[in-house]
């Protein structure tokens, strides 16, 4: 994680007025009179002379616990929720501030640091669970194309101007993305689009973060294994909207049941939109294949290159956000009708025999049934719908037979396969999966995911329908401790190129 320098020192007195009106500051234990820090961390192997070291409960290390290494590494001020016991005789050079919260702490400082670069900005939040990489790719792109100069953070990539960098989390640490907010700044960016991850919003990754505009994707099940409940997960991403100011404006999908109950305590201004009458923006659906949406979207008619009833939102929640910046309409359609394929989203691979394979990121129950009964919709007649899904290890196990129970009911061929095993037995995951199938000797169960995808490839019939589904953009695979390169669809651009006949160029591609 990349150290926060700014372009001067900075005092203690500004940390610590910041900090105590964000209702933060407890206590200050050591010397405070002239006092400045040259750079700002959370990892003590990092500090170094004259650093602000802030001291984080992680979830499987505590900060706390290097103090006295970080005041060794050259901190002279440290910011944590306890102090060390007689610090002031131990360490007497060095400042020691009591917060509330180390986490909200380090964002807020981390803002500073920065020099406030999301003030510079128009920054466009996006949370939910399904749809967040497709809504900012769309934001990303729409925005670009009509000449609005916009950078992205999200699952994929992080991107602005010509720099295009890879993504270790959907929504960074403090330190890194104040970092990525400030070097937008320069290019100069007018506005930025993030994905809002649940995680971040609990770890206050965010904090100090003025969004102009947050949007509501959707909520369903998934990292419950984390959170612990579906009341804590709409929890979290219900802090989004409720730290907005009455400047911002709040976008949410009015279809979904948590939608109301996630904007009711905002300041800012609310905006529906679905496919509802009650919506502000709504969406009707005119047309749907495999080539695309036919949509009429506030009045107007136009024609896209996504595909399924989920795009349907994520144009409708991208062209509000449009809207929302007071953009002309006309425009944003036209943009949005123009958009290239979305790495890992409903990722189409066609072939001359008629054949058809699809990479997705679904990974939840509800994204897996969401994109095999857009499938089913379009699909040619007399088809095989193909099912390759698999259940990462270590996580949620409550969703597995559930996905199970998904995949047996809609799809005609079920073929489970790994999905980020890490550390558990690969069997284990299966039997789980196993759990939510009434007739799992039907399914094709194969370890090996390249092994897997090349046996659907061998055995699927010219003008099936294939979806590989739960790795999307990902191109490793996480089996025990390490990473194996693996790419989805890689792997069907070989095999089913081996076993069918030559694919047919793209008609579009990601840009």
């Amino acid at each position: 994680m990349p150290v926060a320098i700014p372009r001067e020192p900075i005092s203690i007195a500004h940390v610590l007025q910041r900090l105590e009106r964000e209702g933060l500051l407890q206590t200050v234990v050591g010397p405070t009179a002239d006092r400045q820090v040259t750079h700002l961390s959370d990892n003590s192997q990092e500090v170094r002379a004259e650093a602000l070291f802030v001291a984080v409960r992680g979830e499987r290390v505590d900060g706390h616990q290097f103090i006295e290494q970080a005041v060794e590494q050259g901190a002279v001020v440290v910011v944590g929720e306890t102090l060390p016991e007689g610090c002031a005789e131990r360490f007497p050079a060095t400042t020691f501030v009591q917060v509330s919260n180390s986490r909200r702490a380090l964002g807020i400082l981390a803002t500073i640091f920065h020099m406030n670069p999301a003030r510079r900005l128009r920054l466009i939040g996006i949370t939910g669970t399904n749809g967040k990489t497709t809504t900012a790719f769309l934001v990303y792109y729409m925005l670009n194309a009509i000449g609005e100069e916009t950078g992205l953070i999200g699952t994929i990539c992080y991107r602005f101007g010509r720099h295009e960098l890879p993504a270790l989390n959907t929504t960074p640490g403090p330190i890194e993305l104040n970092h990525l907010l400030r070097r937008m700044t320069g290019v100069p960016c007018r506005n930025c689009v993030m994905e809002v991850s649940s995680h971040a919003l609990e770890q206050e990754r965010v904090a100090g973060l003025p969004f102009s505009i947050a949007v509501f994707t959707n909520l369903t099940r998934d990292h419950l294994d984390y959170h612990g409940s579906f009341e804590a997960y709409l929890k979290a991403k219900k802090k989004l909207f409720d730290r907005l100011t009455f400047r911002a404006t709040a976008l949410y999908n009015i279809d979904d049941p948590s939608g109301p109950a996630l904007v009711a305590d905002t300041k800012a201004c609310r905006i529906s939109y679905g496919l509802r009458e009650e919506a502000q923006l709504q969406v009707h659906i005119v047309s749907h294949s495999l080539e695309g949406l036919g949509l009429n979207i506030d009045g107007r008619f136009q024609r896209f290159p996504l595909v399924g009833r989920f795009n349907a939102y994520n144009l409708l929640a991208a062209y509000g956000v449009g809207r929302a910046m007071g953009l002309d309409p006309d425009l944003l359609l036209e943009a949005l009708s123009q958009v290239p394929q979305i790495p890992g989203r409903f990722e189409r691979f066609t072939f001359e025999d008629g054949t058809t394979a699809i990479v997705d990121y679904a990974h939840t129950p509800d994204a897996l049934e969401n994109v095999l009964r857009t499938i089913r919709e379009v699909m040619p007649a007399g088809a095989r719908l193909w099912c390759v899904f698999g259940c990462g290890g270590e996580r949620d196990r409550g969703k597995r037979p559930v996905m199970g129970t998904i995949a047996e009911r809609l799809a005609d061929c079920v073929v489970v396969t790994s999905d980020n095993p890490r550390s558990e037995d690969p069997q284990q995951i299966f039997e789980d999966i196993r759990r939510g199938m009434r007739h799992p000797e039907a399914a094709l169960w194969e370890v090996d995911r390249a092994r897997a995808i090349e046996q659907v490839a061998k055995l699927c019939r010219p003008g099936d329908v294939v979806l590989v589904a739960g790795k999307g953009h990902e191109a490793y695979q996480l089996i025990g401790t390490e990473r194996i390169p693996m790419d989805d669809r890689q792997l069907v651009r070989e095999f089913f190129e081996h076993y069918h006949t030559p694919a047919r160029p793209p008609s579009f591609r990601f840009l």
